[in-house]
């Protein structure tokens, strides 16, 4: 099947993705000494941009700048402008066109994505993609482009090749996805138990992709073209169109010190970074790469000056699992909303997190959360503790590298306290309402909805209190089955109405954490 009746029989998932954000970009860049643009009065290409999830939150959050989708899949295409037109942006405007037909002589763009479509298309149109942002490049731009690199996703390549055999003959994406689960679930069964080191990365990957979303499981494994390359390969590429490596997107992946003292001695020998980049993938078998490039007249400063951070805010939803120590140095573990875990030791730091915390969503300027952190040290017997600030300032960029913690260049605030009558923002409205069972929050992270969360939100309109949305919800249980679905079975009437309130509740506090009420 042409790849192009692919995405419009299965749709690929459009999300937000935290690391294509201009603010995102923007901190990372002026860490790293590119005065790029502000993320308020920009102008952002996106080409690929699916049915606009990346790219409208984007727009409907920074209305002082311009945004720019192109997508080659009329469905989805339509589907983001009718979004777009719903919501009333001016600035933004998603293209029905081919990546191909992109005139390269128009107005510079200050950041310009490319996530998930590099690894997906032909040569030729990788090589335009490379030459577009070398033409289109602002003085200080920035490029986003995500693609698979060798040798680790030949590890997922290996799963690949058994899809794809096993779909032979199919005549449509549904078929090929029904022989696609068919073999997973043989896999499941037939390397139960196997513990050679190769069977059990298999069966592991086979597991994951048994519930993996059906748009990843198609166009990652079953689509015509996927062709992962050699970092050091793409770059010889972005060369050739005046492009320049930055840094890559996981901060964190650059530093030769995460793989252990043996891989940082070895890679030590390595003096030109993109080599040592190169190697690094070799040792950690990197399947997935999310590359920043600057044209090639624009310097990067590769070290990192942690007093630029004085200039930022910081914003985290990081929590101790236990009651905190701010009189003396202790390591003690910090986890996210997301499961993962960090160990923080420093007091200074650690009054810090606090303090985003309780501010999250909203931002906070470091100079004013040094100050404070310092007073609630000083107080809490951290007397000799609450200058150091050098130490503090060493866990926080290593926290923003490993993206517990996030910086950026806006002062916008958004209610995190929740109202009689709760309203949501247009846009988690308008989201929630198209089926596509997530929202984009604040951070432009990506919330995942069931229909019941999916119906609260669209309830959310600033004209009913809590009992009035309760009783919304139990008419719309009482006349759907998939909603009933999600409360489980009661008989009790009043015992559902608790049920339900309780959830409500819940919900509402994840909604306004996440920046979705106004």
């Amino acid at each position: 099947m042409h790849t192009l009746d692919s995405y419009d029989q299965v749709p690929y998932e459009s999300l937000a993705i935290p690391e294509t954000h201009p603010d995102y970009l923007a901190t990372l860049a002026r860490l790293l000494g590119i005065p790029a643009a502000h993320p308020e009065g920009c102008r952002v290409l996106e080409l690929g941009a699916a049915a606009g999830g990346n790219l409208i939150p984007m727009a409907f959050h920074l209305p002082a700048s311009d945004f720019v989708g192109v997508e080659l899949s009329a469905e989805q295409a339509q589907r983001g402008q009718a979004m777009i037109a719903q919501l009333g942006l001016a600035n933004a405007h998603l293209l029905h066109q081919n990546i191909l037909d992109i005139d390269a002589s128009q107005e510079p763009f200050d950041y310009i994505v490319v996530h998930g479509v590099y690894s997906w298309v032909p040569e030729m149109v990788k090589e335009h993609i490379l030459h577009v942002c070398g033409r289109l490049l602002s003085e200080h731009g920035i490029a986003y482009v995500s693609y698979n690199v060798l040798p680790g996703w030949r590890l997922r390549g290996m799963l690949r090749d058994m899809l794809l055999h096993h779909a032979q003959g199919a005549a449509t994406p549904g078929e090929r996805l029904e022989r696609a689960h068919e073999l997973l679930d043989l896999l499941a069964q037939g390397l139960a138990g196997d513990a050679r080191p190769g069977a059990d990365v298999l069966r592991r990957e086979a597991e994951y992709l048994r519930t993996a979303r059906a748009s990843y499981l198609y166009h990652e494994y079953l689509e015509e073209t996927n062709a992962p390359e050699l970092f050091g390969d793409f770059m010889t590429r972005a060369r050739r169109h005046g492009l320049q490596y930055l840094a890559d997107a996981q901060l964190h992946s650059m530093f030769a010190s995460t793989l252990g003292g043996a891989a940082e001695s070895v890679l030590s020998r390595f003096d030109d970074q993109v080599e040592q980049e190169q190697y690094m993938d070799f040792l950690r078998l990197r399947p997935f790469r999310q590359t920043l490039l600057i044209r090639a007249d624009a310097p990067p400063e590769l070290d990192v000056d942690l007093e630029r951070l004085h200039d930022m805010a910081l914003y985290a939803d990081l929590h101790a699992e236990r009651s905190v120590r701010l009189d003396r140095p202790r390591a003690q573990t910090w986890t996210t909303a997301g499961g993962g875990s960090f160990e923080i030791e420093h007091p200074l730091t650690k009054a810090v997190l606090e303090q985003l915390a309780v501010a999250y969503p909203n931002a906070m300027p470091l100079r004013s959360l040094l100050e404070q952190a310092a007073e609630r040290v000083h107080r809490a017997g951290g007397r000799q503790h609450a200058q150091e600030t050098a130490s503090c300032l060493g866990e926080l960029f290593n926290l923003y590298a490993s993206q517990a913690i996030g910086l950026t260049l806006r002062d916008r605030q958004w209610p995190n306290a929740i109202t009689q009558r709760p309203r949501a923002s247009a846009l988690a409205r308008a989201q929630a309402a198209c089926g596509e069972g997530h929202v984009a929050t604040v951070r432009h992270g990506s919330l995942g909805l069931d229909p019941l969360s999916a119906r609260l939100l669209s309830l959310l309109d600033g004209n009913r209190d809590r009992e009035a949305v309760i009783d919304a919800l139990l008419q719309a249980i009482a006349a759907e089955p998939e909603l009933a679905a999600t409360v489980g079975e009661t008989n009790d009437p009043q015992r559902l109405r608790q049920t339900i309130a309780t959830n409500v509740e819940r919900l509402l506090d994840l909604f306004a954490r996440g920046g979705l009420l106004d």
